[in-house]
């Protein structure tokens, strides 16, 4: 049976609520991160096979709290060619990612989230000056990914800092790109009958739960310059990515 809001139990919604607004502060801060955060967390109570639809409903509505919050900054000259090669390649990650089985789904998540500290300490070292080719390319990858895996948005942010955009111009560009993807994967999703209405209205309800969260991290920002990728969280995140592979392997 599905997981709806009815049958989880309070102490796991308190928890969740928890989670949700803890994650879309470190996405209000820096763009990234907020996905991963909440997969550790519905995993276990969902099911792998069915985070990337759950995941992608509460995503828009975290990323759309984030564009109106930073809506001063946002910058349409690179949302819509860098959404416009996305879009399209998300479709083709849905029709992938629907025909992959639940263990291998949970392994693939595991390993994305262990993996995503070193890639992103990486490209944080680099200094992306990205071409036309290299936007339309690591747009396209994005895009796919999105659908199949979680925290490819960590592809976006270090290209638009490479074209010149940081702050809330940054936040909110990427986080408009997030919000035209995943309309388009909630549809597909839908569409494709991965995401039921019961999974829709958990999704909808932690959501909400991230909107707060939102406002505090541009609080955050507009009064500090502080990273909040810590330690502490790359070890949850490892740890998380850890534990899934383990009963997928071993459940």
């Amino acid at each position: 049976m599905e997981p709806s809001l009815a049958t989880i139990d309070p102490p796991t919604i308190l928890a969740g609520i928890a989670v949700c607004f803890a994650a879309a502060i470190l996405g209000s801060v820096s763009g990234m991160g907020a996905g991963m955060i909440v997969t550790l967390f519905i995993t276990p109570i969902i099911g792998a096979k069915a985070v990337i639809p759950v995941i992608s409903v509460l995503m828009l509505i975290n990323n759309a709290s984030r564009v109106w919050v930073y809506r001063d900054g946002l910058q349409f000259t690179h949302v819509v060619p860098i959404a416009g090669v996305a879009v399209p390649m998300a479709a083709v990650g849905a029709l992938v990612y629907i025909r992959l089985e639940g263990a291998i789904v949970q392994i693939l998540l595991g390993m994305v989230l262990i993996a995503s500290v070193p890639v992103r300490r990486w490209i944080e070292g680099q200094k992306l000056r990205p071409s036309t080719t290299q936007v339309v390319t690591v747009s396209g990858v994005f895009g796919f990914l999105s659908s199949v895996i979680v925290g490819a948005g960590m592809l976006v942010v270090p290209m638009l800092m490479g074209l010149g955009l940081a702050g809330p111009a940054l936040l909110a560009t990427d986080g408009m790109i997030a919000v035209l993807v995943n309309v388009a994967k909630v549809i597909l999703f839908g569409s494709l009958d991965a995401l039921s209405f019961q999974l829709f209205l958990l999704a909808v309800a932690m959501g909400l739960c991230t909107i707060p969260g939102t406002w505090a991290g541009a609080w955050m920002v507009r009064r500090s310059s502080v990273t909040i990728h810590t330690v502490f969280i790359e070890i949850l995140i490892v740890g998380g990515g850890a534990s899934l592979i383990w009963s997928a392997i071993y459940a």
